[in-house]
C-alpha cells in the first residue's frame, strides 16, 4: 500500500466518522428528558442542552402542596430532568470516537481539567 491509498483510506474513514457523528449529534439534540418529584405528580422536560420545554403539575400536587412545597418540588423535577440530559450527553460523548482515538468526551474532559488545574476556575459539570 502506498501513500496515496493510505491518504484515501484514512480520508474515507474521517468521512465516515464525521457522518456518523453528525448523525449521532442530531438525534441527541432531537431528545428530550423528564425529572420528576412528589411521586410524579411533578414533571419537567427540558431538551438535550438542558432547556425547560413543559412543566406539567397534577391537579393532585396542586391542591396538596403548599406554595414553598410546590416550588420545592419543581426545581427537585427540573434538576431531576437535567441530570438525565447531561447524563446522556456523556454517555454519548463517550461513545463518538475520532477515528480509531480517544472518545470526544475523553479529549474534551482532559482539557477541561487542564484548564481547570491551570487557571484555579471549576467549570460547572452541566
Amino acid at each position: 500500500m502506498d501513500e496515496m491509498d493510505e491518504l484515501r483510506r484514512l480520508s474515507e474513514q474521517l468521512a465516515g466518522a464525521s457522518a456518523e457523528t453528525e448523525a449521532t449529534m442530531a438525534e441527541w439534540g432531537a431528545r428530550r428528558f423528564t425529572g420528576t418529584a412528589d411521586k410524579g405528580g411533578v414533571v419537567a422536560t427540558v431538551d438535550a442542552v438542558g432547556n425547560l420545554l413543559a412543566l406539567d403539575v397534577s391537579v393532585v400536587s396542586k391542591r396538596r402542596l403548599d406554595g414553598v412545597t410546590l416550588g420545592d418540588a419543581v426545581i427537585v423535577a427540573i434538576h431531576a430532568a437535567e441530570q438525565a440530559a447531561a447524563e446522556a450527553k456523556d454517555a454519548m460523548m463517550r461513545e463518538l470516537r475520532v477515528g480509531w482515538g480517544p472518545g470526544l468526551g475523553d479529549l474534551f474532559g482532559d482539557a477541561q481539567r487542564s484548564f481547570e488545574a491551570r487557571s484555579g476556575i471549576r467549570i460547572d459539570p452541566r
